[in-house]
């Protein structure tokens, strides 16, 4: 499930948004100020963000510059009521990916959001020479697919289009087999195990990436050390 962090200092706003997106499959998450966004993207991944310009402390345009310079991956869309070609040149000077105005349709800004998590899905993704392919649906090690199961596929996918998120057993079974399948949730244990193995044999340091956080779930680390 991709998730979108919503930023504006106006409560109606930030749940407005919320029902155009949640039901539709997008996990929310918010923050009414500049300093809790910056706070919130320290700590969770996001796979795109939605930002207001006219807040208090920092404005619109400085957070979009400080995300932007320590998470250039993640895609930002400034959602605001300054519609004058200057403001809309410094937001996407400032790095936003896209620029909507208020008032807003509905539809527009969901093919808006559609249309960045499609770009965003297609840009590689590598971790250590590992590959992941969206554009051809390749998992890719030093050049060369390696073959996976369908599921193990799915789920290393995952992982890889998530870095630093952590999912527990179910969300991982929701994602890959879903609440219709007859399988037990514990089959996931099984096929990480199976990755592991297979990432193994090819010398990959699948072990300081793919991380069991006991208790919890599975992570994929950026940061071997982590």
């Amino acid at each position: 499930m991709d998730k979108i962090l919503i930023v504006d200092d106006e409560i109606r706003m930030r749940q407005l948004l919320r029902l155009y997106l949640e039901p539709i499959g997008y996990e929310c998450s918010m923050a009414n100020d500049g300093i809790e966004a910056l706070e919130k993207v320290k700590k969770e991944t996001f796979d795109l963000i939605l930002l207001d310009v006219m807040m208090p402390m920092y404005d619109g345009f400085e957070v979009c510059k400080k995300i932007t310079d320590s998470h250039p991956e993640v895609p930002i869309i400034m959602i605001t009521a300054l519609n004058d070609a200057e403001s809309i040149v410094k937001g996407l000077d400032a790095g936003a990916t896209d620029y909507v105005t208020k008032p807003f349709n509905g539809d527009v800004l969901l093919a808006r959001v559609r249309s960045v998590m499609r770009r965003k899905a297609k840009e590689p993704v590598i971790y250590h020479g590992l590959t992941f392919d969206e554009s051809n649906d390749l998992i890719v090690l030093d050049g060369k697919s390696i073959d996976f199961t369908p599921k193990a596929h799915a789920l290393l996918r995952l992982f890889l289009q998530h870095p630093g998120r952590l999912f527990n057993r179910l969300e991982l079974y929701e994602f890959v087999w879903s609440y219709t399948s007859e399988s037990d949730p514990r089959t996931v244990d099984s096929h990480i195990k199976m990755i592991r193995e297979k990432l193994r044999e090819l010398d990959y340091p699948i072990d300081s990436h793919l991380k069991t956080i006991w208790g919890r779930g599975y992570r994929w680390s950026e940061d071997e050390t982590k």
